[in-house]
């Protein structure tokens, strides 16, 4: 083995130790062939860590997507984005069909419930959404909120409806093929902790174009966010969309990703995201989600009728065919 070779073994032995690794040891790990046999050490390395961190237990968090009217932050990725003119009109799912789903997710074992929305859903009806929920699941169910930039007062909204934490995150490229300011969304992040949520992050989404000092620098972001869920995911190409031609990542990169960032950041998070396949979640990604209702990564109206919306239980076999043991009940450390 020539030295870069040995360095990789050495910076992998080092992360083994759960205590994360500097800048200068991520960029080098994410730079990585993955069909080689370093990234194959480093997907065995992630994949310890994480079942490490975990007690061996993977989750399978549930989204439901309640509108898919054209959003004005013009996210290029995005279905949603006005921009790419993909979506026409207004799109909104019905509260019946939300509070029945979220029931539903419930007892086929879901882990936590998270529902999203888009800049052009009113955020008074997305409390009044997440009041109807919080009525018909468990008190202990997690429920999670994905929605656009908040202030602080908004933030203690959520809470006061029965949100529990958020998903949010500073994407690749943001303010560039993105409507919002990275600034913005930090103050976001920062609201929703001083709100008393909690924090669902992602070093997102990752296209072939991404570069290993694009990816550390995501990264560092999400290990300082203090976020209980967190991890590599790749962009889905949408037909339409202005990143579409720019191609997709494998799954053999993302499971090299995946397996990074669990180096990076140790043994917190808990949970490491996003498990698409089984490739991917043998790399150490711990997290999956399941989808129902509108999709910013598709153009069905409802992603679970011919779309790409997977239930609980093509989860359940995926991380059964990755050795993966599912947790049962509700997903801990969300309700504070």
């Amino acid at each position: 083995m020539d030295a870069g070779q040995i360095r990789v073994f050495e910076i992998v032995e080092r992360a083994l130790e759960g205590k994360g690794l500097p800048d200068e040891d991520i960029e080098t790990l994410y730079g990585v062939d993955p069909h080689s046999r370093q990234a194959r050490y480093i997907n065995w390395a992630g994949n310890e860590l994480s079942r490490r961190a975990s007690n061996g237990k993977a989750e399978i968090h549930a989204q439901i997507g309640l509108n898919g009217t054209p959003c004005p932050k013009n996210c290029q990725f995005c279905s949603f984005a006005i921009c790419n003119g993909v979506r026409k009109g207004k799109l909104e799912m019905s509260r019946a069909y939300v509070v029945e789903r979220a029931k539903l997710y419930e007892d086929q074992g879901a882990n936590a419930i998270l529902m999203l929305s888009t800049a052009s859903y009113r955020f008074e009806k997305f409390l009044e959404m997440a009041a109807a929920v919080r009525e018909v699941i468990d008190r202990n169910m997690p429920l999670l909120a994905n929605v656009e930039d908040m202030s602080l007062e908004q933030t203690r909204l959520l809470k006061a409806a029965g949100v529990n934490g958020c998903y949010h995150a500073v994407r690749m490229g943001e303010g560039v093929v993105t409507g919002i300011s990275v600034q913005t969304r930090l103050e976001t992040i920062a609201n929703i902790h001083a709100a008393g949520l909690t924090l669902s992050t992602c070093v997102e989404p990752i296209g072939p174009e991404h570069t290993p000092a694009e990816l550390t620098e995501k990264t560092r972001i999400c290990i300082a966010s203090e976020a209980l869920s967190a991890g590599c995911g790749r962009r889905v190409g949408v037909p339409g969309t202005s990143l579409y031609d720019f191609g997709m990542l494998t799954a053999l990169d993302n499971a090299l990703y995946v397996a990074v960032y669990r180096l990076a950041t140790g043994l917190n998070p808990r949970l490491n995201c996003a498990a698409g396949t089984d490739l991917i979640a043998s790399a150490g990604a711990n997290l999956a989600w399941a989808e129902v209702g509108v999709n910013p990564r598709d153009t069905e109206n409802l992603t679970e009728q011919g779309g790409r919306g997977r239930d609980i239980d093509f989860y359940r076999e995926m991380y059964r065919n990755a050795d993966w043991e599912v947790l049962e009940g509700p997903s801990p450390g969300w309700i504070i």
